[in-house]
């Protein structure tokens, strides 16, 4: 059993029941009275961010702070892609108009946020790719982020030039590439970031096992990160470790 896994094991688990079931009664409750819908995603927030923290600091502590970015990355790009979510299911299931589907947290639906949102993503994968260059998926996500915050710098330019938020850019429906596609913008930029996404995670997953797997060989203090190009850090060497000393090794 891994270092971390033994963390996680006891004293992890009744927090972590804790905190998934304070988010499930708050949203509750403030669906249940009314609040507005930010103020609900606010609740269902509020416990969950404690354990992504825990979360990344562990995974710095037990294998590299390089790879607690990629999950810090991964887990909020993922609720990025929840808040598009909830803005189609507006629009095409509640049949709100555009000017009062936002999404969870509306006043975040600006131009300027989304394009300073997807610049992140791209900074970060370019960090991750330079720490991590033989992950495959990071190395499909970089030219889909890259995409999509061009996407985001026409959006701008065009916002600075006209003052009129919610363009179709280049490739939604009467987009400045022969019209666009025939998807409006809300849909086409779901795509976008599903197809960002999910390689994200199936690259995080990867570089978690490449870090579980790390050989043992290695003589302490070697240089390099968890799941790196190079050598296994100082978590995969302690995880060794223990695998070696079986289980009476914890002493």
């Amino acid at each position: 059993m891994t270092e971390l896994n033994i963390l996680v094991k006891r004293p992890v688990q009744p927090w972590l029941g804790l905190l998934l079931g304070s988010a499930a009664i708050g949203v509750a409750a403030g669906a249940a009275v009314g609040a507005p819908i930010w103020l609900v995603g606010l609740i269902g927030l509020a416990p969950l961010l404690p354990l992504l923290a825990v979360g990344a600091m562990l995974t710095a502590r037990m294998a590299d702070g390089w790879l607690a970015l990629y999950l810090v990355l991964a887990v909020t790009q993922a609720g990025h892609v929840g808040e598009h979510v909830v803005q189609v299911v507006q629009l095409r299931v509640l049949g709100l108009d555009g000017a009062h589907a936002h999404g969870i947290f509306g006043a975040l639906d600006i131009e300027w946020v989304h394009f300073a949102w997807n610049a992140w993503i791209l900074v970060a994968v370019g960090l991750l790719l330079v720490r991590f260059r033989r992950n495959p998926w990071l190395w499909v996500t970089m030219p889909l982020a890259a995409w999509h915050l061009g996407e985001h710098a026409v959006l701008i330019a065009i916002y600075v030039a006209s003052g009129t938020p919610g363009n179709p850019g280049l490739l939604a429906m009467g987009g400045l590439l022969g019209g666009g596609l025939p998807v409006a913008r809300p849909e086409l930029h779901l795509a976008y970031n599903l197809a960002e996404t999910v390689p994200l995670l199936i690259g995080l997953g990867w570089q978690w096992r490449r870090w579980i797997q790390a050989p043992p060989s290695l003589p302490a203090g070697a240089a390099g990160a968890a799941g790196s190009d190079a050598e296994p850090g100082p978590g995969a060497q302690a995880v060794s470790a223990r695998r070696r000393a079986g289980p009476g090794g914890n002493g």
